[in-house]
């Protein structure tokens, strides 16, 4: 056996697992270094209400892989911080949605160009073919493992 080999390094799990806390962690850097206190998850349901403000918890924990309960905890912190705000759904009075404050929509200008400057980090020495080959390769990985 090579005296590199790891089962806990070499593991495909470990691996995405790593990276996928590095990223997390220095995004939330980023975000820190420029006075803005939220989580890689908060910043998720942000960026999904930039797209489409409105969503229900429900539709904001499927776009976002969240189960309800730590959506609901979320929304509670961002909501805290003055960035978004229930509202009872007009169709449905049992629902809120949730939307962002002028704060949260004036964060758009500011952290959107770090997140895109962290990507452009991250994948430095990747070609565009690289990047789509592994975007592909994780989402088939995904479906397998949610077809089991």
């Amino acid at each position: 056996m090579n005296d590199d080999y790891s089962p806990t390094k070499d593991s495909l799990g470990f691996i995405i697992y790593r990276t996928s806390l590095a990223l997390k962690s220095a995004l939330q850097r980023f975000f820190k270094e420029q006075g803005v206190e939220i989580t890689a998850e908060q910043w998720a349901i942000i960026r999904h209400l930039w797209d489409e403000d409105g969503l229900s918890q429900r539709e904001i924990a499927e776009k976002t892989s969240k189960d309800k309960p730590n959506i609901t905890r979320m929304v509670d912190a961002l909501e805290e911080k003055r960035l978004l705000f229930r509202q009872p759904d007009p169709r449905d009075r049992r629902k809120y949605c949730i939307y962002l404050t002028k704060e949260g929509k004036q964060l758009q200008e500011r952290l959107w160009p770090l997140a895109q400057n962290l990507r452009e980090r991250v994948t430095h020495n990747l070609t565009p073919a690289e990047i789509d080959l592994l975007k592909d390769t994780l989402n088939k990985i995904y479906q397998n493992i949610t077809g089991l």
